[in-house]
């Protein structure tokens, strides 16, 4: 009987820690669906107030870059001419860009929201989702 006790002990322990596991696991990528919701709301021309209001404030605010790093967020099959071309208009547009990362720092991995933002304080460009949604900007096709 005690050796029945204890298994059935052990199964329970076992059953209640599998749960919170899930329950965890569940938390954890919610958050990257909530963040990747709230950036496609996010629109062209939209000022700053309104991009806290969506997505918080950002977890890091960077200088604008050399945006080289953005060739590679065009729509697939985006012509490299065409690449070459908006990256020429979008460099000097953009005053500042605001990276929402899963880590921290101004480069972007999976899953990071990056916003350019021209001198107004507007977005010029956004990139919603690294590695799963294209760079959007004015212009863009679709």
């Amino acid at each position: 009987m005690r050796s029945h006790k204890r298994k059935s002990r052990m199964v329970s322990a076992a059953i209640v820690g599998v749960g919170l596991l899930v329950v965890l696991a569940g938390l954890l990528f919610n958050g990257g669906r909530k963040q990747e919701k709230a950036a496609a709301q996010v629109s062209i021309g939209d000022d700053t107030t309104e991009v806290m209001r969506l997505l918080g404030d950002p977890a890091n605010r960077c200088d604008a870059s050399s945006l080289a790093h953005l060739s590679t967020r065009f729509e697939a099959g985006t012509p490299r001419p065409v690449i070459d071309e908006t990256l020429a208009v979008l460099r000097p547009a953009t005053a500042a860009r605001w990276v929402y990362p899963e880590g921290a720092g101004c480069i972007t991995g999976d899953g990071d929201t990056e916003i350019g933002l021209d001198r107004t304080g507007r977005v010029l460009w956004i990139v919603p989702v690294t590695n799963k949604r294209p760079l959007i900007y004015q212009g863009a096709p679709g």
